[in-house]
């Protein structure tokens, strides 16, 4: 998603400018998650397209869907998905402009806060249950995140003392809180599934497409048109898509830039879900970590390999350790709290079974943000 957006490219009026269009990377990623609901189907032979035989009998024990009624028509379900599908357009949104003045290393760090706002919204409003070491989980992690922001604006303010070309603190600082906000607005999403999605058992993977789906309407129909009529400068828009769509032709790496983060975004909804299915929560934290590893590694490389001035490239400066503590910090707290690192003399629920229909969005994350019902 970064790469795209420090991409140069000939606008409708023959200048060349940057490709800072973040409401078409909201596109690109509703799109994705569509795109992973068409190839389920192509996969499977279009089941939304017939109803149920006797050899598509679910292989659950009667016992355990007994208290499942069918209050709910399969239409009836699909409408429901455009509810959190709003809250990820919005979430994504909000990243995705972001993004765009932070380094990608931070803005995935930041991700990290998901979990506290997941938490916190869960008490409020699903009356989970919070025990001692989801508590100090939180606070661990709080301070992790508090300790990447600061790293991020001290060097940031570091560099622009030095070269004179870096980032202001007013800019490091919007971008930082719409990445919070983005996370905020996610968290809403995952509680929105976990309470409106009870009575929809509809496979996780339709349900990211249906989500995809809605998104992609509601773009459409809506957002686009509020961006084309509202002033702004982009043309005196909020953000023009003709001159997206202009760009984009100019411009063979933005082209493929886009596809690659279509394949990428999609193939990981698609194996988010199955992972966390699959994995026990030790493994799906230190794939979840070394994701974080392998985007600051590579902006490391952009920056010292490939080429210094590139504005996805990261360079290493005296606040970069802070950082590193930030994200270790961070991700301690996130094992106490998913039970992976268990601390002595603290109570723990009983293990119990993984829910039937959990929220898709929650799977993205790989270790679910909510905390574990007793």
């Amino acid at each position: 998603m970064k790469i795209q957006f420090t991409i140069n490219s000939v606008d409708k009026n023959g200048d060349e400018k940057l490709f800072q269009k973040p409401w078409f990377g909201t596109l690109n990623m509703l799109s994705a998650m569509f795109l992973v609901l068409v190839v389920e189907q192509l996969f499977t032979g279009c089941t939304l397209c017939r109803k149920q035989t006797a050899q598509m009998v679910p292989l659950l024990p009667d016992d355990l869907l007994a208290n499942k009624k069918e209050s709910k028509t399969w239409s009836q379900k699909v409408l429901l998905v455009a509810f959190p599908a709003f809250f990820d357009l919005l979430a994504t949104a909000f990243c995705c402009i972001g993004i765009m003045y932070i380094p990608a290393s931070v803005w995935q760090m930041l991700r990290g806060s998901a979990l506290v706002f997941c938490a916190l919204l869960s008490v409020c409003f699903l009356k989970r249950k919070m025990y001692a070491f989801n508590l100090i989980g939180l606070a661990i992690c709080v301070v992790g995140i508090t300790t990447v922001g600061l790293a991020n604006i001290l060097g940031s303010n570091s560099e622009g003392a030095d070269s004179g070309t870096g980032t202001d603190l007013a800019t490091t600082l919007y971008g930082m809180g719409l990445v919070l906000a983005g996370q905020l607005v996610q968290a809403a999403q995952v509680i929105a599934e976990e309470w409106l999605m009870k009575d929809v058992d509809l496979p996780a993977v339709q349900i990211i497409g249906f989500e995809g789906f809605w998104g992609l309407l509601m773009m459409m129909a809506i957002v686009y048109p509020l961006l084309w009529v509202l002033p702004g400068d982009d043309g005196g828009h909020v953000e023009d898509p003709i001159d997206t769509a202009v760009m984009l032709s100019n411009s063979l790496p933005l082209i493929t830039c886009v596809v690659t983060y279509l394949i990428s975004c999609g193939t990981f909804n698609i194996t988010g879900i199955q992972v966390t299915a699959a994995l026990s929560a030790v493994h799906r934290m230190m794939l979840d970590a070394s994701r974080t590893m392998v985007i600051w590694a590579f902006g490391l490389y952009v920056h010292y390999c490939f080429d210094p001035n590139s504005k996805f490239g990261e360079s290493w400066n005296s606040y970069s350790y802070i950082q590193l503590v930030g994200f270790v910090i961070l991700v301690t707290g996130q094992a106490i709290y998913g039970e992976v690192l268990k601390l002595p003399g603290l109570r723990y629920p009983p293990a119990t079974l993984a829910a039937l229909h959990a929220s898709p969005a929650a799977a993205a994350y790989l270790a679910s943000p909510l905390p574990r019902e007793a």
